[in-house]
């Protein structure tokens, strides 16, 4: 009868060590690359890139060059660059401060507006505004407390449009809070917050359009009259929800003035 020899254990070879330190250079790789000073000074180099554009297409535009044929070769190179760009830029940024970069490219490239918060959403003059965005007196509990949005006063029933194309993330019903609210996921690391609804008009995981209508306005949850309460999160961050609201009205503004200017000219 035979004897039959134990199994070794197996031994940590040259592939295994390879493997091994590709995992640990991965990982420190990683932790560097996404600290918050690294992203910070990324950051800031790629504001100071799109600045640059931004100011080379001011320039195009302003050209007293007489051959319009090189002109427009620069600004659609011009156009090409930050569009190889854009997207990394717009998922990086945290706030709307950072969209002056970006104004004389969405002028040529409107459609873009679509994607993220740049409308109001509800009907001009339909609405007033009554609570900013920031640290205020809280009308229920009489604290201060921060405000993560800002507040539309207007009356009950009135359509809530969305201010972006995306997703219905979620649909909530609470006695407190946001009261009825509805979440929508856009691109580039945006989200919206629409609450104190009386109707919801979507269901979840409905993709919507920008200006479509989502809900009514009501005084659900913690409210003391009819208004919606209004939030964009970035990168899972509240953000000052005011230099969104007229984004997208002050480029088709300035884009419908220019066709007029030219219509006129002609």
């Amino acid at each position: 009868m035979g004897v039959t020899k134990p199994k070794s254990a197996k031994t940590f070879g040259k592939k295994e060590f390879t493997y091994f330190l590709f995992l640990i250079i991965m990982c420190l790789f990683y932790i560097i690359w996404y600290s918050p000073d690294i992203s910070a000074h990324r950051l800031q180099d790629k504001t100071i890139t799109m600045d640059l554009y931004e100011e080379r297409l001011k320039m195009n535009l302003e050209s007293t060059l007489t051959d319009s044929d090189l002109i427009e070769r620069e600004r659609n190179q011009l156009l090409m660059a930050i569009e190889e760009r854009i997207v990394a830029f717009l998922y990086q940024i945290p706030d709307f401060s950072y969209i002056g970069s970006l104004e004389t490219y969405l002028k040529y490239r409107p459609q873009l507006l679509d994607q993220f918060p740049s409308a109001v959403p509800l009907e001009k003059g339909n609405y007033s505004v009554t609570s900013n965005y920031g640290i205020r007196i809280h009308p229920i509990s009489e604290k201060k407390r921060k405000h993560y949005g800002i507040d539309l006063a207007a009356p009950r029933g009135k359509y809530v449009y969305a201010s972006a194309s995306g997703t219905i993330l979620d649909i909530l019903y609470s006695q407190k809070g946001y009261g009825t609210h509805i979440i929508i996921k856009h691109r580039f690391g945006f989200e919206t917050l629409y609450g104190h609804l009386n109707k919801v008009l979507v269901r979840k995981g409905q993709i919507v359009k920008q200006h479509e209508i989502i809900g009514t306005v009501g005084s659900t949850g913690s409210s003391t009259g009819y208004h919606l309460h209004y939030e964009i999160l970035k990168n899972k961050n509240q953000i000052d929800p005011k230099l969104s609201l007229n984004l997208k009205r002050n480029i088709y503004t300035h884009l419908i003035e220019s066709k007029t200017n030219k219509d006129g000219a002609e």
